[in-house]
């Protein structure tokens, strides 16, 4: 299943001024202006461990014949979430899918069809944690913060390769998906 897009629903950042002035070790007033570094650092530990950090709409489109379970590329997805499933013809027009199918929430969800579709399936949800930094959980929060602080120490360094701090790679290791080839 391929990504199609992310769009924000939370607006607020993913750490606060203080934990990343503290974790930079500078000011305060410094820190506001650093404020992007972890922006960027989330975006990074999302994209390596497919998750949304806070609240985000996803939408996603499934191979030719997605078959009976469908792997959703992002999340995590709360038991609340009531995703919107269609079918996607050749010639792109789409079709509700209202039932034959049951969404498995949680950190790697799945939708499970009863009647598997001939056609791909586009599925548009809701994944996150939450909508603010407070619902990410603490060694996420921590991952970030390292990731930033790696991207504040090497602003400008055109010598080195940038890459994800290793601190920031073992945390999100934990939250990404075991994938077994066929």
């Amino acid at each position: 299943m391929k990504l199609i897009e992310r769009n924000p629903i939370a607006t607020a950042d993913p750490v606060t001024t203080d934990d990343l002035a503290d974790h930079l070790r500078v000011e305060t007033v410094e820190a506001i202006n650093a404020m992007r570094y972890a922006t960027a650092a989330a975006d990074e530990i999302e994209q390596y461990g497919a998750l949304a950090l806070l609240g985000q709409e996803i939408v996603a489109l499934s191979e030719a014949f997605p078959g009976t379970v469908l792997h959703l590329p992002i999340g995590p997805v709360d038991a609340g979430t009531s995703p919107t499933v269609e079918s996607v013809a050749e010639d792109g027009t789409a079709t509700a899918i209202t039932t034959g199918w049951i969404l498995q929430h949680g950190r790697h969800p799945t939708i499970t069809f009863t009647d598997p579709p001939d056609d791909p399936v586009r599925v548009t949800y809701e994944a996150g944690f939450g909508g603010d930094g407070n619902a990410i959980p603490r060694d996420l929060h921590l991952a970030i913060l390292d990731q930033a602080l790696r991207l504040y120490d090497k602003r400008g360094d055109m010598d080195d390769n940038p890459r994800m701090a290793p601190s920031a790679a073992r945390i999100c290791a934990r939250y990404r998906r075991v994938k077994v080839a066929a």
